[in-house]
């Protein structure tokens, strides 16, 4: 019998600081969301390889702050356990402390989220329950918002998980030999509490295993997992996650420029003196490296029809879970009508809370994550401006953006192409080519190919296509990759809503080669 195999990475998508726990014959995964609301993201796997998109735990980011693009800051790396029946999340927010929200059922409602504690700092919390009841919090530091990084502590918890009981303490120190250590995942096996912990830094890091018989050191230290001979640089941040008939994988994510930082599955290997390694030792230098391809996790149940939707029709009442806004949404800037199978965006005009005009900026971005490393995607857009400087269409995000769309001007509609950077505190952006336009319906279409050269086109009978400005690559922003989606602006005008100037989507269809 031919052995199933896998191909890395199982989500070629920006779920970052991956971590996965089972619960009977069902894996959950959650991801940072940052500034992108609804934030948590949850997924469902039964096989470890296929996943689907099934719920958010956090509905709104909890402070006005929020009501604008709050690049890098927001939800970060949390951790997902159950513990009593129920399922915790907790995660940081960098500047105001570390937070859980809970449920009985992970795709019905979450809880609202409950301050766990108050500290600028703390980063990458994750709870544990020991055998006596006990419950204790590991999280790591922020350099830029406390001034020092390389250092776990370790913090009791309440019993409820719901607040923390003292100011902690430093259980290890990585500065000379795990720079940069962060995203402590707790766990306890054999009688040792391990602390599973990247280090090194995302681009080129490495997977470190801390062990201990006492929960608060002191801690031996293990590099299990490099880049090595591979093309798989980083591998970083994740979760150890055993199967039901008793194997060991590991989740991790690889940052991958534009696209993110994208998911990755590799076997792990426990050996009899309780040290592990992740991945093959390909070069045998005792450490693992990853794989591009491996034998399939033996599970009870198979996933294989779950995917992760990203083509949207419209057509039901709530957006397709894809979706996230760039900032805080509010009703105002949009409708669904799913009997007609249309999205209407209304103009949202530039807030004075905004430092800059950039379409980067403006909150009402409705963005996904880039799902693939070759795709093209195509919506038809239909507008209806009575406001100069409207302006609605298909956008590519990041700290270098493009998009394409229709503008209103005093002498009628022109099809444009935007080309923005943001470097530092500043935001060049400019219009690249313009062409006046009799139609006010338009097919709009991005070709993405390797190594994100982007590129975009037009039609105005959804048939024969043209290519339109210049071609460009995309640049993640801080934390989070480009992203791909749907935009309705007036930078000229401030402060509202423009009810009379709106935008109707059709579609917004995916081809992923």
């Amino acid at each position: 019998m031919e052995i199933e195999k896998y191909k890395n990475p199982i989500i070629h998508a920006d779920y970052s600081d991956p971590d996965v726990i089972r619960v009977g014959n069902d894996y959950f995964l959650v991801a940072s969301s940052f500034n992108c609301v609804p934030g948590l993201p949850i997924l469902h796997s039964k096989d470890l390889v296929h996943w689907r998109l099934v719920n958010y735990a956090v509905k709104k980011l909890p402070s006005p702050e929020y009501d604008t693009p709050q690049i890098g800051k927001g939800i970060w790396a949390p951790a997902i356990r159950y513990h009593n029946g129920r399922f915790y999340i907790y995660f940081s927010m960098p500047d105001d402390g570390i937070f859980c929200c809970y449920t009985d059922d992970p795709f019905g409602k979450w809880s609202d989220i409950v301050l766990v504690k108050r500290a600028k700092g703390w980063i990458d919390p994750c709870p544990f329950w020991d055998d006596d009841g006990k419950a204790y919090l590991v999280n790591a530091f922020a350099k830029s918002r406390v001034g020092f990084n390389s250092k776990l502590c370790i913090s009791r918890l309440s019993e409820d998980g719901l607040s923390v009981l003292d100011e902690g303490r430093i259980i290890f120190d990585g500065s000379v030999t795990q720079p940069t250590i962060e995203g402590p995942k707790l766990y306890k096996r054999n009688g040792y509490y391990y602390i599973f912990a990247p280090a090194g830094g995302v681009k080129n890091g490495w997977q470190t295993v801390l062990r201990s018989k006492d929960i608060y050191g002191p801690y031996e230290e293990k590099i299990v997992m490099h880049q090595g001979n591979t093309s798989i640089n980083g591998p970083h941040q994740g979760a150890w996650v055993e199967t039901e008939k008793g194997e060991h994988w590991f989740v991790h994510f690889q940052q991958k420029g534009p696209y993110g930082r994208i998911v990755h599955l590799q076997p792990m290997t426990w050996f009899e003196d309780d040290w592990c390694i992740i991945g093959v030792d390909q070069n045998q230098d005792g450490i693992g490296e990853p794989v591009l391809e491996y034998r399939k996790p033996s599970t009870e149940e198979e996933s294989c029809h779950f995917y992760i939707e990203c083509s949207d029709h419209f057509d039901k009442e709530e957006l397709s879970l894809a979706w996230q806004w760039h900032a805080n949404p509010k009703d105002e800037w949009y409708i669904i009508d799913n009997k007609k199978s249309v999205l209407k965006l209304f103009a949202v005009c530039k807030s004075s809370l905004q430092q800059e005009k950039s379409i980067f900026y403006m909150p009402n971005l409705l963005l996904q994550k880039i799902p693939a490393e070759e795709f093209e995607v195509v919506t038809k857009m239909k507008v209806n401006f009575n406001t100069k400087g409207t302006f609605s269409g298909l956008i590519v995000s990041g700290y270098k953006y493009s998009a394409i769309g229709i503008e209103k001007r005093e002498d009628g509609n022109y099809l444009i192409q935007i080309l923005g950077e943001v470097s530092g505190n500043k935001v060049y952006e400019k219009i690249t080519v313009s062409e006046k336009i009799n139609q006010n319906e338009i097919y709009l279409k991005l070709r993405m190919r390797k190594c994100a050269n982007s590129e975009f086109l037009y039609s105005f009978d959804g048939t024969e296509f043209f290519k339109f400005g210049i071609e460009f690559v995309p640049k993640e922003d801080i934390w989070t990759g480009s992203k791909v989606g749907l935009f309705c602006v007036n930078r000229d005008v401030e402060g509202k809503v423009l009810e009379k100037d709106f935008a109707e989507f059709d579609y917004f269809i995916f081809e992923i080669n």
